[in-house]
């Protein structure tokens, strides 16, 4: 709320003091801001008052109101122009830090997940290859593979032939490698004594090249 007094002032000369404006100086001579500018020829968007300026004060009898103060009001304006820029610049600002935040929690999940896909995958290929090695396993010790599994194995720990090695082995268990002598603790493909009854071919391979090593053929009385 604005208040308004009536004043009546001579014309006179002022001279500047410090911390003297132009809006303070018409208010204590009564007049207006505008009466005084014109009075000097005073721009007010190209003027400045020092201390020791001389201003002519001409002579006044009008109503001021108090609170009426451009440049007060101009320099509100500019304040709050700034204190927008501010809060522009403050959002702005709190917006890229989330837009950097969201595209490294992105980043970190494309990673994570390109790492999860790369262990199952190698998990895989661990898995099909140990499922490989079992099969081609299995197949070397059953049937046909099994036959030529054995007398390969047994050539070349032994330097006899295969013929004479698969001659033994068809007499003794008939290539059964789980064959039991009934009569005693023989058992597998070479009717082994000391396997302690295992089917395990590379056991029972492994024993009759022991006893080749240590008796010759003697073992299958050749």
């Amino acid at each position: 709320m604005s208040a308004s007094q009536v004043n009546a002032v001579a014309s006179s000369d002022y001279t500047v003091q410090a911390g003297d404006n132009l809006w303070n100086i018409s208010r204590q001579h009564g007049i207006s801001l505008t009466t005084l500018t014109k009075a000097n020829n005073i721009d007010l968007n190209n003027y400045v008052i020092l201390p020791g300026d001389l201003l002519h004060v001409p002579a006044s009898n009008i109503t001021i109101t108090v609170g009426d103060n451009p440049i007060a009001d101009a320099a509100k304006k500019v304040a709050a122009q700034k204190a927008q820029e501010a809060a522009a610049q403050q959002a702005a600002a709190k917006a890229q830090q989330e837009a950097q935040q969201k595209a490294a929690a992105a980043a970190q999940a494309q990673q994570q997940a390109a790492a999860k896909a790369q262990q199952e995958a190698q998990q895989k290929a661990a898995a099909a290859k140990a499922q490989q090695a079992q099969q081609t396993q299995t197949a070397a010790t059953s049937g046909s593979d099994l036959k030529s599994y054995v007398l390969n194995k047994m050539v070349a720990a032994t330097g006899q032939s295969a013929a004479t090695w698969d001659y033994i082995i068809t007499r003794e268990s008939r290539w059964q490698s789980n064959a039991q002598n009934p009569g005693s603790t023989a058992h597998g493909l070479f009717q082994s004594l000391w396997i302690n009854g295992s089917d395990d071919i590379d056991v029972q391979i492994a024993d009759a090249i022991r006893l080749y090593n240590a008796d010759g053929m003697r073992p299958w009385a050749l």
